[in-house]
């Protein structure tokens, strides 16, 4: 019986570390498309004054803007649950939000990428390169995106079965 009580705080600090690394990839993904912004505004620094490249990076810094404001926000997700019915209740939230996340961030980064296209062409001397480097990095990042949905949705799923399970 002793044995049994001595384990089950340290399952749930192992499921809510879990959770936490979940949490903690999302605030990098924030942080990634942050510095993609930032990457737009040192390109148009650096533009050499073309306005079609300068509009161009706007967009897509606008684009990004508007992906961070609506699909990344973590506020309704309780990022330190103290009980397992507040762990359940985070990883119910928490699940919502990468379906959401999952439904539209390659499209947002795709678009990101598409405002690039003026600025590529210019450093490229062709639009024909810049539009297959773009179509390119936009498949690789689309595939790699996928997996790393995919690996999140299998810990989801993994740590709501152990939770369920201990319950």
């Amino acid at each position: 019986m002793k044995n049994s009580e001595t384990k089950k705080p340290h399952t749930f600090q192992k499921q809510f570390d879990k959770f936490h690394l979940l949490i903690l990839g999302s605030k990098m993904a924030k942080l990634s498309s942050l510095i993609l912004m930032f990457v737009s505004l040192i390109i148009m620094f650096y533009s050499e004054k073309s306005i079609l490249v300068i509009l161009s990076l706007l967009i897509g810094v606008a684009v990004l803007g508007v992906y961070i404001l609506k699909f990344l926000p973590l506020n309704n997700i309780e990022q330190k649950p103290y009980t397992k019915a507040s762990l359940t209740s985070s990883l119910t939230k928490f699940k919502a939000y990468i379906e959401q996340r999952k439904k539209f961030e390659i499209l947002f980064i795709s678009v990101w990428f598409l405002t690039l296209i003026p600025f590529l062409s210019t450093y490229l001397g062709s639009n024909f390169k810049a539009l297959i480097v773009t179509i390119l990095v936009i498949s690789i990042t689309a595939v790699l995106g996928m997996l790393a949905f995919i690996r999140v949705e299998k810990e989801l799923r993994t740590l709501e079965t152990q939770i369920q399970s201990k319950i």
